[in-house]
């Protein structure tokens, strides 16, 4: 049943006052009225609606006809009308006098006559939904004993159901009170517009940039995320937004003339493929910023290739065997001497199988990014600017191997080893672990590229003022502007040229591993470590179980735990090392003082 009637039209008719809620109603009928007193409608004439049987209620409807009728047959027009409270109802209880009236009295059921003879109509709280059922059945229950009282009744909850109507058609929104508590707290969504962020002034239009008392850093040209906040520092013009970006590489007033003549002849290029407005230059910079991230995940997992390939036969069998062959040669040795050895020597191998897998990569990668363009495309000033030290150089390079190896390890081996060594199941922790590390090996030499090259942005070995600075720009452009499939089918092309530069770089990679400081360095690192890593592995379960009382479980957590602890200080000491011993060599100052 509809809590609201339908086809009710808005009545403006003013609400009861208390007076006239509280005060004893005389029970009248219209046939007993004077003719100098007609019974009136209490609704003004001039805002009475049109007279129609699906306003009111049958009960109602009947009451006005019969008033109607007495009207017409003699009563006066002029008789005085009660007036109309024009205070609003009300919506708490009123005080009831009286609601245990006898069913056998003149006024119906529940209502009752006082000692002056007027009825105690039973009030009762109004309710915002009402159906026209309702109203009829309250107006046929009041209509035999309180004409008058049933007719304010009946109005004035018609005048709320009419006004209920009226608002339900407003939209109204939820209240959401989780929205309102947690607004405006960290992480919180909050729909009330906030106050843009301050990112400082634009850059000045032209080559005015290069002529500023401070010139931006690497970092400041080359966001690592948000590009777009690049944008609110670029200024409106092309000429400009080179010149801006090329700016960080000034070193000096000297610097200025040169990157003046590149600055407007680059500007030149990027007008001529399209680019005129600042938005096309920032979309530019983000297709670049994402192909060279690509690029450096797929050359890092092909520098890491030889390494990650050989610890497939190393995790599923070739480990093993040589462990089990070398402990039957020394039967009175501790566990721990052959696992040392075998240890020994499988990082050994593997560390020729990644030293050898360089030289091909690095010729297949030369001239694939965008950002680090071969010194020779670029100026002269430009070709050798902000070198590496090898300080520098080792420290970027322990970080990098310690994200991208631990990182591996912590995200994918650990949970799986703490899985299966808590359901007892050592021989399949040791299987799965077999894949995961070389699968995932390959991922983690990408992270580890990204993050070397990540490092050169940020200190101007590379990044977009590279890329603006390239005498082949135009054909970059030209490459950014193909299809995107002919750019997937060029970059699968590097697949092909990559195993012919397997074939043409094998004397060279010869010598990286057995006639370079590099090769070395990495050979001794990972020989040693790898030894003592497997040593450790294969005794500390026991000494752990028989010295300490640890359970078969609790002791090979503990040793997976631990072995995990070794491999993320060996790979910051690898990545390390390798950079210190192949980094540039520091100037000699006394040539510095005599030059």
């Amino acid at each position: 049943m509809s809590s609201t009637i339908p086809t009710a039209r808005a009545i403006n008719v003013p609400p009861p006052s208390a007076e006239t809620l509280s005060a004893p109603q005389t029970p009248t009928s219209s046939s007993s009225l004077p003719a100098s007193q007609p019974a009136t409608s209490a609704v003004d004439p001039q805002l009475k609606p049109p007279s129609s049987e699906h306003i009111l209620p049958e009960g109602l409807s009947a009451r006005r006809a019969s008033r109607d009728s007495a009207r017409h047959d003699g009563g006066s027009e002029d008789a005085p009308v009660r007036p109309r409270p024009s205070t609003p109802p009300r919506q708490s209880t009123p005080r009831v006098m009286s609601r245990t009236a006898s069913r056998n009295s003149t006024g119906g059921p529940g209502a009752s006559t006082d000692a002056q003879g007027g009825e105690h109509i039973p009030m009762t709280p109004l309710s915002a939904t009402l159906s026209s059922s309702s109203l009829s059945s309250d107006a046929q229950r009041l209509s035999g004993g309180a004409p008058g009282g049933a007719q304010v009744i009946a109005e004035q909850r018609r005048s709320s159901a009419t006004g209920t109507e009226h608002s339900s058609a407003l939209p109204r929104q939820p209240r959401d009170e989780i929205s309102e508590l947690t607004r405006g707290m960290p992480g919180a969504f909050d729909p009330l517009p906030r106050a843009e962020p301050d990112h400082g002034p634009r850059a000045p239009g032209g080559l005015a940039s290069l002529h500023a008392a401070t010139v931006p850093s690497p970092r400041d040209v080359n966001p690592r995320i948000d590009i777009d906040s690049l944008a609110h520092k670029l200024p409106g013009d092309i000429t400009g937004c080179a010149a801006y970006m090329l700016s960080a590489m000034r070193q000096g007033p000297e610097d200025i003339p040169a990157l003046e003549r590149l600055a407007t002849q680059q500007a030149a290029v990027l007008q001529s493929r399209g680019i005129h407005t600042r938005d096309d230059f920032v979309a530019v910079l983000k297709k670049v910023q994402w192909r060279d991230q690509g690029t450096a995940m797929m050359h890092g997992m092909t520098s890491a290739s030889g390494f990650n390939l050989g610890t497939i036969p190393v995790n599923l069998k070739l480990a093993d065997l040589t462990l089990g062959a070398l402990a039957k040669a020394m039967p009175t040795l501790p566990i721990a001497v052959p696992a040392l050895i075998t240890g020994a020597i499988m990082g050994f191998a593997l560390s020729m199988l990644d030293v050898a897998a360089g030289a091909a990569a690095g010729r297949t990668f030369k001239d694939a990014y965008f950002t680090r363009p071969p010194g020779e495309q670029l100026p002269e000033p430009l070709a050798s600017a902000n070198p590496p030290t090898k300080a520098s150089l080792a420290a970027d390079n322990s970080k990098a191997a310690g994200i991208g190896y631990g990182g591996r390890n912590a995200v994918v081996r650990v949970a799986p080893m703490l899985n299966y060594e808590l359901k007892g199941q050592p021989e399949k922790r040791a299987a799965v672990d077999g894949v995961l590390d070389p699968a995932f090996g390959f991922a983690a030499g990408g992270v580890m590229r990204a993050v070397q090259n990540d490092y050169d942005v940020s200190a101007g070995r590379a990044g977009f003022q590279h890329f603006l600075a390239r005498d082949d720009l135009g054909a970059c452009l030209d490459h950014l502007n193909k299809p995107a499939a002919e750019q997937i089918i060029s970059a699968a092309a590097r697949v092909g040229t990559h195993m012919k530069n397997l074939k043409d770089t094998f004397p060279e990679a010869l010598g990286d591993v057995f006639a370079s400081k590099v090769g070395w360095t990495s050979h001794a690192i990972l020989s040693a470590g790898f030894g003592g890593l497997t040593a450790m592995v294969a005794s500390l379960p026991t000494t752990l179980r028989q010295g300490y009382g640890l359970s078969e479980k609790e002791a090979n957590i503990t040793t997976q735990m631990l072995k995990y602890v070794v491999l993320q200080a060996l790979y910051h000491v690898w990545g390390g090392a390798l950079g210190a011993v192949g980094g540039p060599k520091a100037p000699d100052p006394a040539a510095v003082s005599h030059a």
